[in-house]
């Protein structure tokens, strides 16, 4: 009965704070959050794993079974999946590519292929990608069907080319029968998939842009990268901390929250509720 109510709590902090979840998970032993990845719902664990740092979200995944991993990874975007999936080593990784949907599985292939310290390897190739003579209309019914947010349309050729791009903005305002092609402006800039991250971070683009394309040689587009995304991926290698200094007040508000919620204060830091290991709960001990 405790044990189902510290998963009942876990799950409603789990809901209410991935991000700062995701905090508390990166600093408990691997076998102790991979406990919990085990058995919340995979779009809940996928949220909460998205925003841990990819080392420490690898760590819980070797210790899971490759059907419950697919199930997560199902349930997260392609990017964050390809981060993570970096910190997985072969030949499981190669399995686990293996058991995607076909097209997410190429996808994370084309990004796995890029050295991580490069612009490609963060790339979020899960964008809208439609060819210039596309009615507004169709547009944004693929707007509203993708996952995540969109800054905007890319507009490309038949061999995946990016020409231009359609502001969402001007998307809601255009006539049903407009064409992208009369919608579309040139993109404030394009950056190589081969730039390294520490040379994107400072590019001029960012003064004017919240997110640009992402293309390889020949213009061919890889994705689109945010700077949100830029910052998180240089700041990944940072150990996790709970320091009180450094939460800011929204996470402190979190936190107190989830004191409030659990009770569980131990030596200034707040745990999620305890959840036996994954080792034990399969021996039945």
């Amino acid at each position: 009965m405790a044990d189902d109510r510290d998963l009942a709590l876990s799950l409603a902090f789990m809901r209410g704070h991935p991000a700062q979840a995701a905090r508390v998970l990166e600093t408990l032993p691997a076998d102790t959050a991979a406990a919990l990845f085990d058995r919340v719902p995979a779009r809940l664990g996928a949220a909460v794993l998205t925003a841990m740092l990819p080392q420490r979200a690898a760590a819980c995944v070797a210790l899971l079974d490759d059907a419950r991993v697919l199930e997560l990874l199902a349930s997260m975007g392609t990017q964050p999946a390809v981060a993570m999936l970096r910190d997985v080593p072969e030949p499981r990784r190669k399995g686990l590519i293996g058991g995607l949907p076909t097209a997410v599985a190429l996808a994370s292939a084309l990004l796995l292929g890029y050295a991580d310290d490069t612009l490609g390897a963060c790339a979020d190739p899960d964008v809208v990608a439609l060819p210039a003579d596309t009615r507004a209309e169709f547009a944004l019914t693929r707007v509203r069907e993708a996952s995540g947010s969109l800054a905007f349309v890319c507009v490309v050729d038949a061999e995946r080319r990016l020409s231009a791009i359609v502001e969402l903005t001007t998307l809601l305002k255009a006539p049903a029968n407009a064409t992208l092609a009369t919608l579309s402006q040139r993109p404030h800039d394009r950056l190589p998939a081969n730039t390294p991250l520490e040379a994107a971070a400072v590019h001029p683009a960012w003064q004017h842009a919240s997110a640009l394309p992402v293309v390889e040689r020949g213009g061919r587009l890889v994705g689109v990268v945010t700077r949100d995304a830029l910052a998180r991926t240089l700041r990944r290698g940072q150990p996790p901390t709970l320091d009180d200094a450094e939460m800011g007040l929204p996470a402190l508000l979190a936190r107190g929250y989830w004191q409030a919620l659990s009770g569980l204060i131990e030596s200034g830091l707040i745990l999620l509720p305890r959840v036996p290991p994954l080792a034990q709960r399969r021996d039945g001990h």
